[in-house]
């Protein structure tokens, strides 16, 4: 969510003047409070009564800030968007008090969704989510591809871990560690079928992962922990295969990949990507172009996309990789996304 606001105001910025009111997160990285949400919320809907007469277009990059989206409807007759994810539209759904008033809450944004011309979703999958949730007027804007220091990192000057380097084959994972993600399952299931000489390294911070110590006992996988942005990308780079194993969530559960930032980040710095065809994954790959989308669960298919891709020469290997960083930042771009914003305000004039 806190990545795709940053794009499109970056992205709303090449074609109109924007004012962004923002809410931070915490110093620890942890999302802000409840009664942060609460009085940011009560901020807005003043700034929008005081304020919103001076704006012809107003988009909420999250849902609960609907209310402001009345107080601007007030003062003025503006065209009003609203930013919906995957998460916003599954987490009702699960047990527990907050569920159950986020749930009620929903409701009411719902009963309210006329005060939007438009609900855009941030993929196909978060689009259907939203539609089967009774939404209306939804349309999909992909992200642009983040401007990160992972993204803009150099290509020069850093020292890879020892592991890493000894390996012959290298395939990676990265990214927060969470059931869904997968490593786990590829660990257990796929990398005992690929030959000996392919090992599996795995970054990203651990925090509330339960099956580290299963990860770790698996055998040729190695936890790197968290790592610096130009150490990340050196690893994608010289990978074999970057890959995004993910699995639907355990029962329960009520989480999905809104989209994938993984996918796009891979691809432009040229990795060679192979994910799960599963939800917002889809959107964030380009099959057979920025990377190879495979049946998530089915280790069979798994075993086999990489074994062809492990074993193309090293001429095609490269052009992959050459392709992929191309395509991903032509078809992920600020100005693709800014694009996109313009004709959907055009057409709800």
């Amino acid at each position: 969510m806190e990545t795709y606001s940053v794009e499109l105001a970056a992205s709303l910025a090449l074609p109109f003047e924007v004012t962004t009111l923002v809410l931070p997160g915490r110093p620890d990285g942890r999302p802000p409070s409840l009664p942060s949400y609460g009085l940011f919320l009560f901020k807005a809907m003043v700034y929008c009564l005081l304020h919103g007469r001076g704006f012809s277009h107003v988009v909420l990059g999250d849902l609960i800030l609907f209310p402001a989206a009345l107080c601007c409807r007030l003062v003025r007759k503006q065209r009003r968007v609203v930013v919906v994810y995957g998460l916003d539209l599954v987490y009702g759904q699960r047990k527990g008090l907050l569920p159950r008033l986020y749930a009620a809450y929903f409701s009411l944004f719902r009963a309210c969704q006329g005060l939007f011309s438009s609900v855009v979703a941030i993929s196909t999958c978060t689009a259907d989510l939203a539609r089967k949730a009774g939404l209306l007027r939804v349309e999909t804007v992909h992200p642009s591809l983040p401007a990160t220091p992972l993204t803009n990192a150099g290509v020069d000057g850093v020292d890879l871990p020892v592991h890493f380097v000894r390996a012959r084959r290298r395939i990676l994972q990265f990214g927060r560690l969470v059931t869904r993600k997968g490593a786990l399952w590829f660990a257990q299931n796929v990398l005992p079928q690929l030959p000996d000489d392919v090992e599996m390294f795995v970054v990203g911070s651990a925090h509330g992962y339960d099956d580290l110590d299963a990860l770790k006992s698996c055998g040729r996988t190695h936890y790197l922990g968290p790592m610096p942005a130009d150490m990340l990308a050196a690893l994608i780079r010289n990978a074999d295969a970057v890959i995004m194993p993910n699995i639907p969530s355990p029962a329960g559960a009520q989480d999905v990949e809104g989209f994938g930032l993984v996918a796009i980040e891979t691809s432009s710095l040229g990795g060679l990507l192979v994910a799960s065809r599963l939800q917002g994954i889809s959107d964030a790959v380009l099959d057979g172009v920025t990377g190879l989308l495979v049946e998530p669960g089915d280790a069979a298919a798994w075993r086999q996309a990489l074994t062809r891709l492990l074993d193309e020469p090293m001429e095609q290997r490269l052009r992959r990789r050459a392709i992929a960083q191309q395509q991903t930042h032509e078809h992920y771009s600020r100005q693709r996304m800014s694009d996109s914003f313009t004709k959907l305000f055009a057409a709800t004039q």
